[in-house]
């Protein structure tokens, strides 16, 4: 049992030194967490991002009636997506300047819970359109589009634009994606450049493949990733370790 012990604690503090080195290469203020999202929001500080752009996986209700036995379906087998995501957007505007806003991707299903719990602390919660520009062949209506609500803090100011709230990207190819939910890197850098300025922290606590780093270092911008999958963090330790070697 001790034994068992020492190894556990021994890659634990593996973990934690890679972890330390990949931030240290990074800079003071990007930097990629391995751990679960509300745990690790927990830890940071008041007022210290400026803007927050997350695909959370956001529809996944209880399935208590996928027995033998027939249930109905109701509202309330959203109960535990709810009381989740309550928590994320407390911790979120929390920590996002009230000079920031939020983009947060979502369906139909899921934007209405969204919306609810962004409403008492943002001035404006609204949505945008994703559109792919293709579907993939099914029934009835299949889906072509993506909604992203854009929540504003209650001191963000205004961009004058003539840009329509309708964005026309192609999704990443399947065969291209790392991460079954990975997002086009131009979509995230349209984000990035109308709500941030360069030098800027960006806040992703559900990273996937770290598609948002990608962005913000081609934008000048800070970034914070947050993943609870080892597997994909160590796709994004990976990735932007094996970036800074090469820049040094």
């Amino acid at each position: 049992m001790e034994e068992q012990m020492d190894i556990t604690q021994d890659f634990d503090e593996v973990i934690d030194e890679t972890k330390n080195y990949i931030n240290s290469k990074l800079g003071s203020k990007a930097k990629i967490i391995h751990g679960e999202c509300i745990e690790e929001l927990r830890n940071m500080e008041d007022n210290s991002v400026d803007l927050v752009i997350i695909d959370p996986p956001y529809f996944v209700p209880a399935q208590h009636y996928a027995t033998r036995k027939a249930f109905k379906r109701n509202f309330g087998d959203l109960g535990v997506m709810e009381f989740f995501f309550k928590e994320v957007f407390k911790q979120l505007t929390r920590v996002l300047k009230p000079t920031g806003c939020l983009y947060v991707f979502c369906d139909g299903q899921s934007y209405p819970i969204f919306y609810y719990h962004l409403y008492q602390y943002c001035k404006s919660v609204r949505p945008l359109i994703w559109n792919k520009k293709t579907s993939i062949n099914g029934y009835h209506w299949r889906h072509q589009h993506e909604l992203v609500i854009f929540a504003q803090m209650p001191e963000n100011v205004k961009v004058p634009t003539g840009d329509g709230d309708i964005l026309d990207y192609r999704a990443v190819k399947v065969n291209d994606r790392v991460h079954p939910a990975e997002k086009p890197v131009d979509l995230l850098k349209r984000f990035i450049e109308k709500s941030s300025k360069e030098g800027d922290v960006v806040l992703d606590c559900f990273a996937g493949s770290g598609s948002l780093g990608d962005a913000c270092k081609e934008l000048n911008r800070d970034f914070i990733l947050i993943e609870k999958e080892l597997d994909y963090f160590k796709t994004i330790e990976k990735k932007f370790a094996v970036e800074k070697e090469g820049e040094e």
